[in-house]
């Protein structure tokens, strides 16, 4: 039994080391962007204000910013765009925030200009 727990520390211990190496090199060369506070929230209010536009959600929501605090912002933003019971299609075909993610879009942006 305790030559099967050796070779079983044996095997798992290069793969733990491998696996936190891996996580650590990745949080150190992911990208960031810096954005202000004034650019954060002109982008919510173009998206509350239904304006469509995929590359500047995408790019919005899938690039972490620098400032902590605006990318919480950024992260509560995307949990709208993650979940169908916040959006609806409009006449055209594209994904807009319907009325719960709309409350939830101002609460958002509310929080954002008394901070």
């Amino acid at each position: 039994m305790k030559v099967f727990d050796l070779l079983k520390w044996i095997i798992w211990l290069p793969v733990l080391a491998i696996g936190v190496g891996i996580a650590f090199f990745s949080q150190l060369l992911e990208r960031r962007i810096k954005r202000s506070r004034e650019e954060v929230e002109a982008v919510l209010l173009k998206m509350e204000s239904g304006v469509v536009s995929d590359d500047l959600w995408d790019d919005f929501l899938s690039v972490p910013i620098f400032d902590k605090q605006l990318d919480k912002v950024r992260e509560r933003v995307e949990v709208l765009w993650a979940y169908e019971d916040f959006q609806t299609k409009n006449e055209d075909g594209c994904y807009v925030l319907n009325e719960k993610g709309l409350l939830e879009l101002r609460e958002i942006l509310g929080e954002l200009s008394s901070t």
